[in-house]
């Protein structure tokens, strides 16, 4: 079973498979349900059934990632491609998998990517990126920088300017 904030990691994974170097996440929290929009500047060949099961130009044995998102989303989803940018839009049911940040987040935040994330939830907007993490010696990728990481999230949920 994948929960909504697997759901967000596995459009990442399938943007950095397509070559992506840029993510923009954006996610909105609101009256029990999640809405994502995950652009990329991959290089994409959309299928006329890109949500299919098995249906993938990666090769054999893939093409499950957007089935899953599209079977949890129970079909309210969306690929597009146009100028260089791919989006992928879901709306799912909120099942309490972005209550804490820093867990929802980690998977995603650890790829060595320039990758932002802006989470809108209970009327806040939340937003951190690779390189805030960078800069504040926050990468999630040893026990120093997962304390400092969780620390930076904590603060930016409270809203506090974090030190």
């Amino acid at each position: 079973m994948h929960d909504t904030a697997d759901l967000v990691t596995e459009a990442v994974v399938n943007s950095v498979e397509a070559g992506a170097e840029h993510i923009r996440v954006r996610v909105r929290i609101d009256e029990g349900s999640v809405e994502a929009r995950i652009e990329d500047d991959g290089k994409y060949t959309i299928s006329s059934n890109p949500f299919g099961e098995g249906i993938t130009t990666k090769g054999e044995g893939r093409g499950h990632g957007l089935h899953i998102i599209w079977e949890r989303s129970r079909g309210r989803c969306r690929l597009t491609r146009g100028e260089g940018i791919t989006v992928l839009e879901f709306t799912a049911d909120d099942d309490g998998s972005f209550d804490r940040l820093s867990e929802a987040l980690l998977p995603v935040l650890g790829i060595e990517r320039s990758i932002i994330i802006t989470i809108w939830k209970d009327g806040r907007e939340i937003e951190v990126s690779r390189s805030l993490l960078e800069e504040r010696d926050a990468v999630p990728d040893r026990a120093e920088g997962i304390r400092r990481y969780r620390r930076l999230l904590e603060s930016l949920v409270k809203g506090d300017i974090y030190g």
